[in-house]
């Protein structure tokens, strides 16, 4: 079966209805479903939240944020409404990528391959991508027509370990963009769903699927995706990635 969203319209369509029933039946009235944050005042927690999420425990990009906002505040900053100019000025402050890893960030690479770059280099590398096209803060992504964004999104995806699209997916959801983030929690709730194994459901499908779902739903995607991720990775586990 072909996972491309174009090619079998009639299929997604018929995916996302059962999807929208089983979360009827198992999350109830959307009105009381937990809402999802994210930082919609400050990209430079989108960029590091959706970079350091990516096949990661989500405890540990908590604690990135965590210290991120520590970092900042001990300069005399204000973390919460923080562009991408003061996001690289801490590199520069602390001495440079590998510093920034050590004393705010993590050891993870953006892949398993031998010689793969820390994610702490993708955070730097991504911010000066959308800084060069005057994307500084979350109001300058949302502002963005469709031509603009899809420069910005490829300036994003360039960026070493975020080819997928899924980070791309993230920081719009965390800057206040509806969306979807297809990871591997939500390819599983789709997949279990409709009774595919999980190695046949992608993530532009996963997401496809979201978001016919959430319009069939009266949600947004964003908070569609939000508790489905509760669930399947169980709230107390954080295990977003």
């Amino acid at each position: 079966m072909d996972d491309a969203p174009s090619a079998t319209p009639h299929r997604n369509e018929d995916m996302a209805t059962m999807l929208a029933a089983r979360v009827r039946a198992e999350f109830g009235d959307p009105a009381g479903w937990p809402r999802p944050e994210g930082y919609p005042d400050a990209l430079a927690l989108c960029a590091i939240d959706s970079i350091q999420s990516i096949g990661v425990r989500y405890e540990s990009v908590g604690n990135v944020v965590t210290r991120y906002r520590k970092f900042r505040r001990d300069q005399g900053g204000d973390p919460a409404v923080d562009g991408l100019p003061q996001l690289l000025r801490t590199f520069e402050d602390v001495g440079g990528v590998e510093a920034w890893a050590a004393r705010i960030g993590t050891a993870n690479r953006t892949s398993t391959h031998p010689g793969a770059p820390l994610k702490a280099l993708a955070i730097e590398q991504a911010a000066n991508a959308l800084s060069a096209l005057d994307v500084l803060t979350c109001r300058d992504l949302r502002a963005c027509e469709s031509d603009q964004l899809e420069a910005v999104r490829s300036a994003w995806c360039g960026v070493p370990g975020q080819g997928s699209g899924t980070s791309w997916r993230y920081l719009l959801m965390l800057a206040g963009v509806p969306g979807v983030k297809p990871d591997r929690m939500i390819i599983r709730f789709v997949a279990g769903t409709v009774s595919r194994s999980e190695g046949s459901v992608s993530a532009s499908l996963a997401a496809a699927v979201v978001l016919r779902a959430a319009e069939q739903l009266g949600v947004t995607a964003t908070e569609l995706d939000h508790v489905v991720w509760r669930r399947q990775s169980g709230r107390d586990t954080d295990d977003r990635g």
